[in-house]
């Protein structure tokens, strides 16, 4: 299910898989739910730990990441 705001997370220097088909229950993150959706996750590789805001509405110009498009969304 999609949210009206971001997931503020912090995350640890490496790569993280970021549950773009809504379906996950862990998200922001995949847990493999995605099969036969036609959607894949997002390999998020981050160089240094630190705090990001995650797109929770999936409506965002620049997935994964929030750009504040759940300001504009009525779900």
């Amino acid at each position: 299910m999609d949210r009206k705001e971001p997931y503020i997370v912090k995350l640890n220097a490496g790569t993280h898989c970021i549950c773009q088909c809504g379906q996950s229950k862990n998200r922001p993150f995949c847990d493999g739910s995605h099969q036969g959706t036609g959607k894949e996750p997002y390999a998020l590789e981050i160089s240094e730990d630190r705090e990001i805001a995650l797109c929770g509405c999936l409506n965002s110009g620049n997935l994964p990441f929030c750009d504040g498009s759940h300001m504009q969304t009525s779900n």
